[in-house]
């Protein structure tokens, strides 16, 4: 069960993962760490939407050709 006041947690799990903890307890490890900040601000969301909209200014970048394919335009 989630604690709604805990502070979670992100840190490296192995070699190629990372793993979210609230407190002790492993929720959930993830391929990227862009997911497993997701998880967390969906989970507690007042304490990790600023997290994610700093994550995101400093790993911003252009989208490939084959994203760009799979994407639709957002004009479309």
């Amino acid at each position: 069960m989630i604690r709604p006041n805990s502070k979670p947690t992100i840190q490296k799990y192995g070699h190629r993962f990372w793993a979210l903890y609230d407190g002790q307890q492993l929720v959930c490890v993830t391929v990227y760490k862009r997911g497993a900040l997701e998880v967390a601000r969906r989970l507690w969301p007042k304490i990790y939407e600023p997290t994610i909209q700093s994550t995101l200014r400093e790993h911003r970048h252009e989208p490939s050709a084959a994203h760009s394919a799979l994407v639709p335009d957002e004009g479309s």
